[in-house]
């Protein structure tokens, strides 16, 4: 279920050695640091955030390239690179121990988050993650790796927008995706290795929470149900139906979920 209303509140911005980044940060209470799929922001989260209410601190990053943190905050796009910045981020809002959840392609940033930092993390919470092998939109999309550096160019980006807006369009992104965004996207999936995924899916030492949707269109079920396998032990939530956007359709009954795991009591 999705609550009946959303939770957006003001961005806020703070600073690695590196650059600025944005963030919201709400409620009290054990923190949970939510990393956004790509493309997408903070507002990823509004509903699920909504559900959780005030007795969980919700931190959210806004990965670098993507709502309001410049791409040149973390200028490489490798799973380590991107699991440095969240981590800097946490350190610069002063947060010691932690549980990280991430949805999509921020799953395994957030697993390598969690195996970084075993000593503070402790939970891992993925949302219709990517996992330990390619899923279906991944097969259907070839990454090119070799773009990476040239994509920070003008007149690269100019040549290739077109394309990319009709690849973005046909695995069903909105048409309204900003162009930096999707030029950020096609960076971090052209870097994107699995050997680099089931590396931090074993560096893991905190428990784990899984969950997926049966009717997923770009991360089959077998995805979650591999992680399950390989993550320590916690709770699994395959769903029926909900799509890829669990967060939001099943906003209710993850945080029903995540209170329950994180030992939060009930009203």
């Amino acid at each position: 279920m999705t609550p009946e209303s959303p939770s957006d509140p003001p961005l806020r911005f703070a600073w690695t050695a590196a650059g600025p980044f944005a963030f919201t940060d709400e409620g009290a209470g054990p923190p949970l640091v939510l990393v956004h799929g790509l493309p997408g922001s903070s507002r990823d989260f509004r509903w699920l955030c909504s559900a959780l209410g005030h007795d969980v601190r919700s931190i959210r990053v806004e990965q670098p390239g993507f709502g309001q943190t410049p791409w040149t905050t973390e200028s490489g796009t490798t799973l380590a690179h991107r699991a440095r910045f969240v981590l800097e981020a946490v350190d610069a809002l002063g947060v010691d121990r932690f549980r990280v959840l991430g949805h999509s392609i921020g799953g395994p940033v957030a697993m390598a988050v969690a195996a970084r930092a075993a000593a503070r993390c402790d939970g891992l919470a993925l949302i219709a993650s990517v996992g330990l092998h390619p899923h279906r939109l991944a097969r259907r999309t070839p990454r090119r790796p070799e773009l990476a550096r040239p994509l920070t160019w003008r007149p690269v980006q100019r040549l290739v927008l077109p394309e990319l807006r009709r690849g973005f369009a046909r695995a069903g992104f909105p048409a309204s995706t900003p162009e930096g965004e999707m030029i950020q996207c096609t960076r971090v999936f052209g870097s994107l290795d699995f050997a680099h995924n089931r590396a931090a899916a074993f560096g893991v030492r905190a428990p784990s929470l899984i969950a997926w949707a049966e009717d997923d269109a770009l991360v089959e079920p077998a995805i979650g149900l591999s992680l399950s396998q390989v993550l320590p032990d916690g709770p699994r939530l395959p769903f029926a139906t909900g799509g890829h956007n669990i967060q939001k359709t099943r906003a209710v009954e993850l945080a029903d979920a995540l209170r329950a795991w994180m030992r939060i009591p009930t009203a």
